[in-house]
């Protein structure tokens, strides 16, 4: 019978589960290290290069994770989840946050739709990660299902569709003070009709509490936004933006001259803070129905996210002013520094 390429990872995963729950000893990898090095340096010195090869190969290593140490490491540095593929038992992020792996489940999609298990909870804010299946846009959903009535389990929004994109934890709502245990629910959806060749696949899933650094490092510089977008009628070009660093503010104030018919509103977020906030936006001092969600900053691979907002009449001043404020239900987001971007952009024709 043929075995698929799906079929040997998930062989790997089985097998390699159990070296997945312990860290890596880096430390005692070291020292080993060194020792066989110091042998090594005396066999040569004695016995010459044959016996060198005989006490190199002689070097005893500790239990290890294949997953966490796929790619070589030189020092002590923290390993980073840059990989779609692993769900290490620990993690730093850039801005120092520390992340530590307290759960792990698997939606054995399509055997399964539905997988429940439940999380030890610290008081510290809770995040997940996807090892996600490859060629797939069947997204599960996550909820929290104890306590308290059953509701969404993300913030701020409550998808995982982009943790494949972005292989970043995903922020879980915070819990009531006092809660100790809580019980996940993630819950594949039924395929679409108008697609019937796409299946469900599967998934694993990881659950880790952060803590954000002691001394709160300092913000990166901001990324500027985009001269103009959208090559064809209408592009939009950049009439006015500006930045701000988190935490000390939480809102920005562009004012432009008064734009055209059709103008667009861009808002992002560096540093450790994209994806992870949301707030509201005003124009003129009233408030619009965007949302102000906060994503990484525009690229060539992401392209621009943007919303399109109605005509606006100028202010007395003759200008118009845009203000966003920004957010996030878990404090934790008071020591993790980052730039918030707004910038305003008019239409061409």
């Amino acid at each position: 019978m043929p075995v698929s390429r799906q079929d040997l990872h998930d062989l790997l995963e089985e097998r390699s589960r159990p070296a997945l729950e312990r860290p890596v000893p880096w430390e005692l990898l070291h020292t080993r290290t060194r020792a066989a090095r110091r042998r090594r340096l005396v066999a040569v010195t004695v016995a010459g290069a044959a016996a060198a090869s005989v006490a190199l190969t002689g070097v005893l290593v500790a239990p290890w994770s294949p997953a966490e140490v796929a790619q070589p490491r030189q020092d002590d540095t923290p390993i980073t989840a840059s990989s779609p593929h692993l769900l290490p038992a620990s993690f730093d992020e850039p801005d120092g946050t520390v992340y530590r792996r307290i759960a792990t489940a698997t939606l054995d999609a399509p055997k399964k739709s539905e997988v429940t298990f439940e999380v030890k909870v610290s008081g510290k804010p809770l995040a997940i990660m996807a090892d996600c299946p490859s060629r797939t846009r069947l997204v599960p959903q996550v909820r929290i299902v104890r306590p308290g009535p059953d509701q969404w389990a993300l913030t701020p929004r409550s998808s995982l569709i982009k943790v494949c994109d972005t292989h970043m934890p995903i922020d879980l709502g915070p819990f009531s003070s006092g809660t100790r245990r809580a019980k996940l629910s993630i819950t594949m959806p039924k395929a679409l009709k108008s697609d019937p060749g796409e299946q469900a696949k599967r998934w694993r899933f990881g659950v880790y509490e952060w803590t954000p650094p002691t001394t709160m490092p300092p913000a990166p510089s901001p990324v500027p936004p985009p001269r103009s977008f959208g090559g064809t009628p209408p592009e939009f070009r950049l009439i006015g933006s500006k930045s701000a660093v988190w935490p000390a503010a939480r809102e920005v104030t562009v004012t432009v001259p008064p734009p055209g018919e059709q103008w667009a509103l861009v808002i992002y977020c560096d540093g450790g803070l994209a994806g992870r906030l949301t707030g509201e936006v005003h124009v003129n001092g009233r408030r619009q129905d965007v949302e102000a969600y906060c994503p990484e900053p525009p690229s060539e691979r992401g392209g621009v996210g943007y919303s399109v907002l109605a005509p606006a009449r100028p202010g007395p001043d003759g200008k118009v002013t845009v203000k966003v404020t920004l957010w996030s239900k878990i404090a934790g987001y008071e020591r993790r520094p980052g730039n918030l971007t707004v910038a305003v952009y008019d239409s061409t024709r």
